[in-house]
């Protein structure tokens, strides 16, 4: 990536994230960055090339962190949850304005049609481990697809809500929140030893910090 491409990217995501991906256009961003929009659109031809460009860093940082663990405990599941939620929090501008970028830029629909019904794959593998380790009980394929669908529901949707709800709340506090519920959500299909984990990830501060 050269330093202008970096330069661009950098203040784009900040100035979305402040005001919203709808109400920055490319000559707002050039007049900050103090270059031409000419610039820009060197780089990125469309403002939608640029906010696709965003999506990609946010589903790659994800792919580092959502895949499929043999070895997967409670603890570790909440963890990844966790650290998801921290990079939803930098790209907050993606989700804040997802019902938008999915109506107005066909590169980021087309691809996140794709990314999610991996994530979904790949979280419902997870589940599926932690229940043949003992930590779930699950009766059928019907509570497993049910915590799938709500897990991703509450990830796709948590920024949002948390905007009119809970304002007045840090990131962190909001993410505490929100991982609270994946926990309630999880505690009728937990076995003795998944609950005891997850009480003490929600309760001794083992959350990620926001960087």
């Amino acid at each position: 990536m050269t330093n202008t491409r970096g330069k661009i990217l950098d203040k784009a995501l900040e100035m979305f994230n402040e005001r919203g991906i709808e109400y920055v256009g490319l000559r707002e961003l050039a007049a900050v960055l103090g270059i031409r929009v000419g610039n820009i659109t060197y780089y990125f031809a469309t403002k939608d090339d640029l906010v696709f460009e965003l999506s990609q860093q946010l589903s790659k940082a994800n792919a580092e962190i959502i895949f499929v663990d043999e070895n997967i405990t409670m603890t570790g599941f909440l963890e990844m949850l966790n650290r998801v939620y921290l990079n939803q929090v930098k790209f907050r501008c993606l989700l804040l304005s997802f019902v938008h970028v999915m109506e107005q830029n066909k590169l980021v629909a087309a691809a996140y049609k794709t990314t999610q019904r991996n994530r979904n794959a790949t979280i419902s593998a997870n589940i599926g481990k932690l229940a043949a380790s003992g930590y779930l009980d699950l009766k059928n394929d019907e509570e497993q697809d049910f915590l799938v669908s709500t897990l991703a529901l509450v990830s796709r949707f948590w920024i949002s809500e948390a905007a009119i709800s809970f304002a007045h709340l840090s990131s962190q506090e909001q993410i505490r929140h929100y991982l609270r519920l994946a926990g309630n959500l999880l505690i009728p299909y937990a076995t003795a030893k998944a609950k005891r984990q997850i009480r003490d990830f929600l309760s001794t501060g083992q959350l990620a910090s926001i960087s």
